[in-house]
This record gives C-alpha cells, structure tokens and sequence, in this order.
C-alpha cells in the first residue's frame, strides 16, 4: 500500500496514491493527484497508517476509516472495511493520533 493525506489550510482533507485492498476515503483507491474526501472545511489532521486513516477536526472529535482486522480502528467492529471516515468515540478532547502496522492509537488532552 501507498499513499498519502494532507489538510489544505482551508479546512478541507485531500488524499492520494494506491491502495490494493481498500478505498481511501474518496469513492476509490488508485489517484495519482490528491482527491478530496468528502465536503467538509473543519479537518486538523490526518495520519496514514498500514491498513487505515486516522483525523482529527477542528472540534476535537478522531475519525477513521480502513481496514479494522481485530478492532484496531477503534469503533468496535471487526474485519470491515469503511470507505468513508467513522467517529471514534464521543468524546472532543482527542489531541494526537497515530497509526503504524495494525495499530491505531489517539491522546486526549484531560487537561
């Protein structure tokens, strides 16, 4: 696998490159040119790991979207796939997230 995401300091999260088992969040999985994903203007972050995306909003709310083999995108499933991003959780104190192999991990402020 590879490719790439960035937020546009407009807001709006782009993504790029190959994928062979999975879309990347924009309809597809092959993009030589960034693609955008979705409409939205208030994205932070994105982190690109083995099997999945991870982003963080302006508001604090983490959301993922991949591959989840035993639960590693956090929302409770297993071995399905999500082409679009899901909210991790309720909570909008998330401040980091990171992705790398099959492991997915986030930090909440709790300050």
């Amino acid at each position: 696998p590879i490719y790439a995401g960035a937020v546009k300091t407009d807001g709006t999260m782009w993504v790029w490159g190959y994928y062979s088992t999975m879309p990347v969040g924009a309809g597809g999985y092959n993009y030589s040119s960034p693609v955008q994903v979705g409409l939205l203007t208030n994205w932070k972050s994105i982190q690109i790991a083995q099997q999945a995306a991870l982003a963080l909003k302006t508001d604090g709310s983490f959301w993922t979207w991949g591959i989840s083999p035993q639960g590693s995108l956090g929302n409770g499933t297993s071995n399905i796939s999500y082409s679009s991003p899901v909210q991790i959780g309720s909570t909008n104190y998330w401040k980091q997230v990171s992705g790398g192999g099959d492991n997915n991990f986030g930090i909440i402020d709790v300050t």
